[in-house]
């Protein structure tokens, strides 16, 4: 656990915004793991949510559930191009290359 929150920490420095989500939210997983461990590195800050929007967010957990993109539109009541619209703004706010890393995350993120 504290392994991943140094490296968070040193990923979010080089302004790599995915790298920084992936390890914050594996080093919370395991500190939970162990009890609520806590080191230096893991009281050094909290590991930060995704910066996404509550729609944004919304979105990309029913995309986690493995809804394709008009399945979310249809069960949102929005077009597909707002769905598609909301990814790709989370994508760039995570800095996710894909959709499906986008997904990876907010599920290790959830977990």
């Amino acid at each position: 656990a504290d392994a991943w929150a140094q490296s968070a920490r040193l990923a979010e420095r080089r302004g790599d915004r995915m790298a920084s989500h992936q390890a914050a939210a594996q080093a919370t997983q395991l500190a939970r793991q162990c009890g609520g461990a806590t080191t230096p590195a893991l009281r050094g800050g909290s590991p930060r949510r995704l910066p996404l929007t509550g729609r944004e967010r919304e979105v990309v957990e029913l995309a986690a559930t493995g809804l394709s993109n008009r399945a979310v539109a249809e069960r949102l009541g929005v077009s597909v191009r707002t769905v598609e619209g909301h990814v790709y703004r989370a994508r760039a706010k995570a800095d996710a290359p894909s959709r499906q890393a986008l997904v990876a995350l907010v599920r290790v993120e959830r977990e």
